[in-house]
Parts: C-alpha cells; structure tokens; sequence
C-alpha cells in the first residue's frame, strides 16, 4: 500500500489513448491519485503482483480477459483490494454479475470530463473506506494482543456490593482458576473470592478514592477454584455510570511470588541479625570513612565501650595510634579488591592491646554503587602463642639432618620437612595433603599401618623402625629405613603418625648388586671374563667356557695367549692402557680371534673395560666376547646388494612404515635433482603427487591384504625438484620383517617417457585409422555401390579419388609411425638444392618457387627434403594455382622460413597447425604439418607460425641455440 493520503490506481483497459486522457483528467482532479495502465488483463496481474496498488479501475469490453473475469481474478488474489469497474457498454447484467463477484463501484464511462471527477470521488471513497477499515482491525488486533498478554486480568466492573463484572479478560482462568464467562455471567461473584478479613478494609479505601476522584491502588487475598490462596495487586478508576452505579475498569495481577519473597527477607534480615549477635566473633559494617554502621555484642564485649558510646566512634578510635595508617590503608585496599586481610591490635576501653586478624569484604548495591565494608575481627591471641611454638619446633625439624614427616589419621602427608621433599624429589607443596600411599611400596604401606595399629594399642611402645621400598617423584625406587611413631590428641584419640626416614639404599643395592651381577654373568649369552692386573684370567662364565671347550677351572689362572693370538692380546692391552688413561671413556670395541681346544678360530668382537678400586688404581681388565662371524657374513652380503643397487641404472630407494626415506641409490639424484642427503629422511610425496601417493597406499594395502603377494607395480608421475614431471613405472615391494608387521617398502623406478610417447603415437594412429580412413573409404564403397547399381562409370572417377586420400593418409601415417620423431645421420647440406629437388616431387601445376637460402645446414638430407615437401604441398592445397612460395633465410643466420602468397593462417588457428589430424582442406590428411613439426624438433630446431610479408603463411625454423 502506497503512503497515506497518496492514492496508487492501476487503469487497465484496451484502449490506451483513452487510458492516457483518463490518467491525465484524475490526476487533475485529484493531486494524490497517480495512475499506472495496463492495456490487457494479464498484464495488469503482473502489474499488481510486482507492484503496491490501492485501487483499480478496469474496463469490461477487453480481448482474452474481460472486466468481469479479470475482476474474479484479482478477489482470487487480493480479495480486500478496491476494484472499479469503468466501461462503456454496460447494462444490468454487467452490473449484478460484477457485484456478485465482489466489485467495490461499478461507474459506467459518459461524455465529458466530469465522469473522472465522478471517478476519482468514488477511488477516493473506496480507499478511504478500505484504510479506515484496515487500521480499525490493526487498533483491535493491537488492543487484544496488550490484553492477552497482560500477566493477570483486565475487567469493567459495577460499583456495588460484591463488585459485579461486565467485562473479564481471558487472564481471570491463569489469575483464580475460574474463566471469564463464569465471572461475567454472576455464576462467581468476585467479592466472594476475596478474603473475609479484607472485604471491609477493601471496599473502605476504594470508596474513599472514588469520592477523592483519584484512581485505586489495593492489595488483597483471594481465593482460587481450586482452594488455594492468592496475592493480588488491583489499580482501577471510574470510567463511566450506569443508572446512578459508577463502572470501573481495571487491571489486577498476581503478586504472590512476591510477597513470598518479601516475607523471606524479612525472615532472613531477622535471622541474620540474630546470627551476627550471637557469634564469638567481632562483626561489624563501616562506610568508607571509616565510621560504624553495624556491629554486634561481641564488639561491645571485647572493647569495655557500650553500644552508646559505639555510636558515635570511628574505626581509628579502636586501634592504637601507630596503626590508623594500617586501618586507612585496609579501608582502600577493600575499596579497590573488594577483600582484605590484615592483623593489629584493638585497644580497649581500659587500654588493653589484644591482637586480632581482621576480614573485610566490599558491599555493594545491584548497580554496583558501594554501600560499606563487612568484616569479622577474631582474636588471635591463642594462636600467636601457637604459631611461636610451631616456629620452634619447625627450626629443630628443619635443621635435623634426615627426612621427617607428618601424616594425618588417614595417611596423607600433613607435613615434611625440607630433607623429606629433597629425598622424593619435589616440591613440599606438592607433597601436602597426598597420600603417603603415592611414595611407599603397598606391601610396605601395609606393614608400616600394621606398625602403628601396633603402637597406639601398646603404648608402652614409643617407636618402631622397619625397612620400606621408596618411589621418588621421577619414578626413582629408594630403600629406606624409616622409625616410627603415633600422634593422639588430649583425648588419646588417633591424628596420626611421625616418621624419621634414613635411606639405605646404597647399602641394600651393594648387597644386592654383588648378586645381581653374578646372576648376569653366569646367565648372560656371552662370553665374559675377569683379568687382573697382571693379565692372568681370574674369571671366566659358563659362556666363555663353552666358547673355548674348556672346564671353567682349566681356564682361570691361564694367559690369555693360551686363547687368542699374541697380536690380539697385545692389541687389548693397548686398548686397556687408553682407557686407563682417559677417564672420560669407560669401554672401547675391537675385533680378534679366540682359538677353542679342537685349535679352530672364530672372529669376535670383544667389548673391553678396565677395572679400579676405592682409590682409583688399575686393578685388572673386564670382557665380552661375542661371535660375530654371522654379522660378517651378513655384511659381505649387504656389500654386495649394496654394489648391485649402485650398479642399476634406474633410481632404487627403501621407505620405513612411514613413508620417510630410508635410502636412494645414486641414480636417484640424476632423475628428481634431489641429493641423497636432500632426501633421506623426507617423506616420498616430495616426488610423488597425493594422488599418486594415495595410490601408493592403496598398492600396499593390496598387498599386505595378500599374504601371497608381496610386490606390485605402480605407474606414476614423478616430480623433480624444478617442479617438472616425467611419467615412471614404480616396481615396489614390502620390506620382510621378523614378526610380520608392516615396516616398510622399496622399489625400483624406471622412466617410462619415452614408451608412453610410443603409446600416445599408437593412440593417435589407431584413432585416425578408425576415424580418418573412415570417410574415404565410405566415399569408396558408395560410388562402387552406385556405380554397380546404375552401371554409370562416372562413380568411379570419385571412388579413385578417395582412394587416393586414403593412400596419402597412410603414407603420412606410415611416415610418422615408422620415423617419428627421429633422424638419421646429418651432414652439411645445401638449403636451396634441398628445396628444390623438393619442389621438383610434388605436383605444383602453375606455383612458383623462388629460393633466396644460399646458406648450408647441418641436417639428415632426406627428412629436411620430406620436410620442404610437405610445406609445399600444404602451400599449393590451401593457395591459388599460381601460388608463389619463398624459402629463405632468417636474419642474421638464426635458421630459414618457407612461405607463401595464399590465404594465410588466421592468428587463432596458428597454435593448431601443428596438431595431428587437423586440416581445413577437404582433401587434406591434417598429418603434413605434424610431419614437419616431428622433423624439425628431431633435428633441435624450434618451429614456428606467422604471416608472410604477402599475407600469406610463413613458417619459420630456428636452428641457432641462442635463438631458441
């Protein structure tokens, strides 16, 4: 709908210079009226559709749609917008049928320009009328929206006894449980729901607001169908009378909830007051100047002031002098935190300094605005006295040299001293409140409970010491040594337990290791021995006796040559004597012989170490044996591998589980441009594409899903390092392992270019043969066919032409079959007599050559001579019969064109030409050009297109380098 007061009237009607007066004669008449026209039904649909309009005139005598229709169309859509009906030839059966449909005026057309004041009077009317009644349904829809969503009921009621209701809102069902028309109808009277013990007091003070012609606020009880009482808040106010009884209209809500939530805190400010009187503690409320708000007996109490006195008391004046600024500074701090603590001393009435801690916490209102600070003062007299002798204590524990601890009744730490947090290896904090449980072995942890079950039964027993395991923080196992005693309180109860720890680990894995190392020893697979320092044999294992065939007593107290070669013993003597000499180095490695008792002699490696006492000095040597000639054959055969994969020439490369490189062979450089350190230890996709690499893994899964397979063959693009990529075969296998898991593959890749160029050529071979040779020899059948049918010999002059198609087709195709792109042996030729004995080959009716090339090449004779024959024969295909053509050179030597007068390469094209099959002769092979393309980039040399200086085709060939 177009804005108030301006009038949007869509005209349609056949006759468009009448519909172009009529627009001009309203909108004269009427400045607000603007007119739009339409000059058939179905436009002025789509008008109204796309388009605000308030009003349409429409004449009845129209083509495909008449007024009476189009009226039935636009109700089927609009069915409240203003339609009048304007037309020249009505009667009383236009008229009845246009009012059944629903039009608004029906207004037949006169003579004389006063029917558009007629007009515009009845659009004005008309959309008058249908505003008026759309922003009367608004004002009522709007009414009833506030109403309905009012949280209680809205009501017209009479001013009399028992307050008789007119009107009720749907909200009286929500309210009281009964619906409006129960209420309405008398059936329940409202004065009954109200509470006895408020009907009189009620009707008292609407009374007196009525006579003080003021509106009426009341709250009262009433209650509900379903016997339960309800808050109520009523505001009303006469609005009119009815024979001598005033009416009053009103809104009454529920506020039930909220008195609910008045008297709670009404409850709870007694409750606390009572509670704040009655605890031990000072508690008061000051504003932030300090002055006393609130306070309880305890303050009165503690202080000797009565609450008179309190009164009219600052903060400052409890506290001696020395500390106000302590007090001034606690007040801002609870100001800008919103919390303090602090400890000084009240002063009492009698002068008395008594130590306190005080607690304060900012008060403020819902919007944030400060109202006070509340705190609590506790006496801490009792604990300072504690806190001394805890001080005391804490010196003795702190400074005693073993680790202690605390733990409470349950067996968690309560405390340790600095030494017992050392001892676990963590922070003291770290060990408050953990379970004791977390450092002690559970056997020992059961033992050590069992222990003071034992003490706090007998209390002749102070102590008990037992040996527990120790778990450090970094997972370090201690033994310890720990002595143990309980803690009770004053009623003998249980709190807990104490403990000295003192470690005995050294001491235990002594003990322990002498047996440790002599279990190693004689069970050990290798064989291991003990020299002194002389270098006679003091020990040897069960291992080194069976390596030599010897009784371990037939050993012991012998040399060493008696077992290995002079040149060996001598060779770990020096060994020895380095280590002796170095300090920093504890082991040292060589290989040497041992000789056994049948004289056989077996390659070992033998792990030497020198042996010292207490006091540093060389007491003997230690060895292990251990027979390698398993490892040396193995690597003979990785040497060997290793030379054969260096041999290939194709690029070898092993991956872990991962896809990381594990190696490369050198031939892998050359290929991706990657050194081998470049590319051990990267992932295989930085020269595989994802999507190859995606492939990869679907390979190997392949063929670990087939236990009987165990290579495969994957056709890749690998990519170089400058992003270059060249077609490989991927013959990979998975790497053998002992338990069967996957670790990994390695794989051999050969460069397929040139194959695929082969299978390309072949590709394009198969398609011309199935496509190209397709044509002609069709042409072929169909005029032997015809001519066999009609006997006219005339067929068979166009069945030898396609024959011959055909032939040059498979003449091109042999020649790029069978040669491609390759040449035979060059020599230095001449360009013009190559040209020319090409001229002289191919049928060139009455074409010109004029030869400008006295320069020599190096080039194959013959392919640059089919060469010359192909670009003459596509010059004569495509030009005049007296087509010229050039062959000369390029400026400052660089190569030669060929070109010609015809009707030369259009720019678009120029990047085709080249391409096998394409031609725009009908008679063409669409292979020439590709013929001299393969030619020309056999001999090195760069092809290329443009326009000849007669606008016909130039092609150009570079043969410098530098010019490439």
């Amino acid at each position: 709908m177009s804005r108030d007061g301006e009038i949007r009237v869509l005209h349609v009607d056949d006759d468009t210079e009448f519909a172009e007066i009529a627009a001009l004669h309203l909108e004269r008449v009427d400045d607000d009226i603007s007119l739009v026209t339409e000059p058939n039904a179905y436009d002025g649909l789509d008008r109204l559709r796309s388009e605000s309009i308030d009003c349409v005139v429409s004449d009845h005598d129209m083509p495909e749609m008449n007024g009476l229709e189009f009226l039935k169309a636009v109700r089927a859509e609009f069915q409240e917008l203003p339609f009048v009906l304007f037309t020249g030839k009505g009667n009383e059966e236009i008229a009845s049928d246009a009012i059944s449909a629903g039009v608004t005026e029906y207004l037949q057309k006169g003579v004389g320009t006063d029917q558009y004041t007629v007009l515009a009077n009845r659009i004005r009317r008309a959309v008058g009328e249908k505003r008026a009644k759309a922003a009367l349904e608004e004002s009522e829809r709007q009414l009833s929206t506030l109403i309905s969503n009012l949280p209680g009921m809205v009501y017209r009621a009479r001013n009399e006894s028992g307050w008789p209701m007119e009107f009720v809102s749907e909200g009286a069902a929500d309210l009281v449980g009964y619906d409006a028309a129960a209420i309405e109808s008398g059936e329940v009277s409202w004065g009954s729901l109200v509470d006895d013990d408020d009907a009189d007091r009620l009707w008292e003070q609407v009374q007196t607001c009525i006579a003080a012609d003021e509106p009426f606020e009341v709250t009262y009880a009433v209650e509900t169908a379903d016997g339960e009482t309800r808050w109520v808040w009523e505001r009303g106010r006469v609005v009119d009378t009815d024979d001598g009884i005033e009416l009053l209209e009103g809104f009454i809500t529920d506020i039930t909830a909220r008195r609910e939530r008045e008297h709670e805190v009404d409850r709870e400010r007694r409750f606390t007051e009572t509670l704040i009187d009655a605890i031990d503690d000072a508690f008061y409320v000051i504003d932030p100047d300090g002055e006393l708000i609130r306070w309880n007996d305890t303050v009165a109490a503690v202080t000797g002031y009565g609450h008179e006195e309190i009164t009219s008391m600052n903060t400052l004046d409890f506290v001696p002098e020395e500390c106000h600024d302590r007090i001034t500074d606690a007040i801002a701090d609870t100001l800008d935190t919103g919390h303090t603590k602090f400890e000084v001393p009240i002063e009492t009435k009698a002068g008395e300094h008594i130590p306190y801690e005080f607690r304060g916490s900012l008060i403020e209102d819902a919007d944030g605005g400060v109202l006070g600070i509340a705190g609590i003062a506790r006496d801490v007299t009792e604990r300072k006295a504690r806190e001394r002798k805890l001080r005391e204590y804490e010196t003795l524990v702190e400074n005693v040299g073993d680790p202690m601890y605390v733990l409470d009744e349950t067996g968690r730490i309560e405390m340790a001293n600095r030494e017992m947090a050392a001892y676990l290896g963590t922070e003291r904090g770290e060990l408050l409140g953990t379970p004791a449980r977390k450092y002690i072995a559970d056997p020992d942890h059961e033992r050590g409970t069992e222990l003071v079950d034992r003490l706090f039964s007998n209390p002749d027993e102070s102590w008990v010491t037992y040996e527990m395991t120790v778990t450090t923080a970094d997972g370090e196992t201690r033994r310890a040594e720990n002595k143990l005693a309980v803690l009770t309180d004053d009623d003998g109860r249980l709190t807990g337990s104490v403990g000295v720890v003192r470690d005995i680990t050294d001491r235990t894995a002594r003990e322990r290791k002498l047996e440790q190392y002599e279990t190693l020893v004689e069970n050990v697979g290798d064989a291991m021995y003990v020299l002194d320092a002389d270098g006679t044999i003091r020990m040897v294992n069960d291992a080194m006796a069976a390596h030599l065939g010897y009784d371990r007593e037939e050993i012991v107290g012998s040399d060493p040559t008696r077992f290995m070669s002079p040149e060996d013993v001598r060779t770990a003597s020096d060994r020895i004597q380095q280590l002796v000499d170095d300090p920093d180095r504890t082991w040292d490695t060589f290989e040497m012989e041992t000789i056994d008792v049948d004289g056989n002699r077996v390659v070992n490696e033998d792990k030497v170490a020198p042996l010292f006492d207490g006091d540093g000095e060389f007491v003997g040597s230690v060895g292990v044996i251990r027979d390698i000639t398993d490892r040396r054959e193995r690597e003979r055969d990785l040497e060997r591998y290793e030379t054969i994969v260096e041999a290939v020439g194709d690029p070898v490369y092993a991956l872990d589980d991962d896809g990381v490189f594990t190696f490369v062979n050198e031939a892998m450089e050359p290929m991706t441009g990657y050194g081998r350190d470049e590319l051990v230890g990267q992932r295989i996709d930085i020269i595989m594409t994802d999507e190859d690499v995606e492939r990869g893994d679907d390979l190997i899964q392949e063929l670990l899903d087939d236990p009987e397979t165990d290579t495969g063959t994957l056709e890749m693009h690998l990519v170089t390092r400058w992003g270059e990529t060249i077609p490989c075969e991927n013959n990979l296998a998975l790497l053998p392992s002992a338990d069967g898991e996957f670790t990994g593959t390695a794989g051999v890749i050969r460069d397929i270019a040139e194959r695929k160029e082969r299978e390309q050529r072949l590709s394009e071979f198969a398609s011309v043969v199935s496509h190209d040779l397709r044509n002609p020899l069709n042409v072929v059948q169909g005029r032997l066919s015809l001519a066999q049918q009609t006997g006219d010999t005339g067929h068979l002059g166009d069945a030898s032409a396609a024959a011959e198609r055909m032939e040059q087709l498979i003449d091109d195709l042999l020649t790029l079959a069978r040669q491609g792109q390759s040449v035979g042996t060059t020599e230095t030729v001449d360009i013009a007599t190559v040209a020319e004995r090409a001229w002289a080959s191919v049928q060139t009716e009455e074409a010109a050559l004029v030869s400008g090339a006295t320069d020599t090449i190096e080039a194959d004779p013959d392919r640059l001579r089919e060469l010359f024959e192909n670009l003459f024969r596509n010059a004569t295909d495509h030009g005049a019969e007296d087509v010229v053509v050039t062959v000369g050179l390029l400026d400052e030597f660089a190569g030669f064109y060929v070109a010609d007068d015809g009707p030369g390469i259009p720019e678009a094209d120029r990047d085709r030409v080249f391409e096998r099959g394409y031609t725009t002769s009908e008679n063409g092979t669409g292979f020439g050009l590709a013929i001299v393309e393969d030619i020309a980039e056999a001999h090195g040399w760069t092809p290329a297109v443009t326009v000849s200086d007669d606008g016909g085709a130039r092609f150009e060939f570079r043969t410098t380098p530098a010019d490439r």
